[in-house]
């Protein structure tokens, strides 16, 4: 069972890496090879076009009816066809399956008539190069497996083989001329798949460094007790949501000094995780996060202002639901007293975001107080 395995990653080098990841790699080197193929069959087409305007001036109309002039006239038209027809997929999440087909198709064709021009000529009109070159180009210059070279080349391979054996004039049968194609061939499997193997190595290394900075940030804007965002997240989320209206609420457990006193700094860690849990899941458009102590802010995205309070409200109640015990308070369970201030502004000046972000949690924070004087577990609105 290993040992096919083994047979199989070498076939094919992106089974070693799980589904979803093989199919991002699929794609990512099917953008360079759409645009690679491109250029091949640019330079191919300005070669062959050229040595038809050759054929002309040589022999007038006559040397553009011949199997070999036939055959690079068709190589140009499918050229034309790939190079319009493929499209230019700019990332991995642009490929469809219409560039695979144009591409596989467009690249066994390539090979194929560089096969059929070696097959037609005799020994006297020219030599195996045609062939070569395009195998070698196309094993080096393309990112393939060894089962898609095996593919690819294998219905040129027989042509060139069907050449040999019923065409007597061939130039493959002269000495050291198939054995070359037999080597180039091999030689460019052989460098296709080091080139893809190599490629994929330093892809896949990429993509991890890639993920692991992405969790890192990910991990800089949470707070290490609660696990919801921290202030550094609320800064960010603030600049990229210049909405119409928002309501930013400062919300703080109500008594929480006298909770740690009683219960404990472990048990007080709970009671955070616990508040901060109920209220980032709490049902809105916004973002709630961790202040610093006990103080929590939240910013809420408003479609109706007038359903502000009552969803703060709402948001005080869901706290004091948890039915957190805190003997050491009033109201015998954990609750919060929440400021908060509304604005209609639409803000058209980012330069000085933080600045206005701090005018509004000091505003919220200043109704937060006037909450706490007025005995706490309650919500107040700001006002000038």
């Amino acid at each position: 069972m290993k040992t096919l395995h083994s047979v199989i990653q070498t076939l094919n080098p992106y089974a070693a890496y799980e589904k979803t990841q093989s199919t991002r790699l699929r794609k990512t080197l099917m953008c360079d090879n759409v645009k690679r193929l491109k250029i091949i069959g640019i330079i191919g087409s300005s070669i062959n076009l050229l040595l038809l305007v050759l054929y002309y001036l040589d022999r007038g109309f006559s040397g553009l009816t011949t199997i070999e002039a036939t055959l690079r006239i068709s190589w140009i038209l499918a050229s034309f066809v790939y190079i319009i027809g493929v499209g230019s997929p700019h990332s991995p999440e642009a490929v469809k399956k219409r560039q695979f087909i144009f591409f596989y198709g467009a690249t066994g064709l390539c090979l194929l008539f560089a096969s059929l021009i070696t097959a037609v000529l005799s020994v006297e009109q020219g030599s195996t190069f045609l062939y070569l070159i395009n195998v070698l180009l196309i094993g080096s210059f393309l990112y393939l497996s060894l089962l898609e070279m095996i593919c690819i080349i294998s219905p040129s391979f027989l042509v060139l083989v069907l050449s040999i054996l019923f065409t007597p004039g061939s130039i493959l049968l002269v000495q050291g001329n198939f054995v070359n194609v037999i080597a180039s061939t091999a030689f460019a499997v052989v460098i296709a798949q080091t080139i893809l193997t190599s490629k994929l190595t330093q892809l896949a290394s990429t993509q991890t460094i890639l993920d692991q900075k992405k969790e890192l940030e990910y991990l800089i804007d949470l707070d290490g007790l609660t696990r919801i965002p921290n202030r550094r997240k609320l800064e960010s989320y603030y600049s990229d949501h210049p909405h119409t209206s928002f309501a930013l609420l400062m919300v703080d457990i109500d008594y929480f000094k006298n909770y740690n006193d009683t219960y404990g700094h472990l048990q007080g860690d709970q009671c955070l995780i616990q508040v901060a849990q109920c209220l980032s899941h709490y049902p809105f458009e916004g973002l709630t996060t961790r202040y610093g102590g006990e103080e929590f802010v939240t910013i809420i995205i408003l479609a109706d202002l007038e359903c502000i309070t009552p969803l703060v409200e709402a948001i005080r109640q869901s706290i004091q639901d948890l039915q957190i015990r805190h003997e050491a308070s009033p109201f015998g369970v954990v609750t919060v007293s929440i400021g908060y201030v509304v604005t209609e502004t639409r803000r058209e000046n980012h330069s000085n975001e933080t600045t206005v972000l701090e005018d509004f949690i000091l505003k919220a924070d200043q109704a937060l107080y006037q909450a706490k004087e007025n005995g706490r577990n309650q919500i107040k609105l700001y006002q000038e």
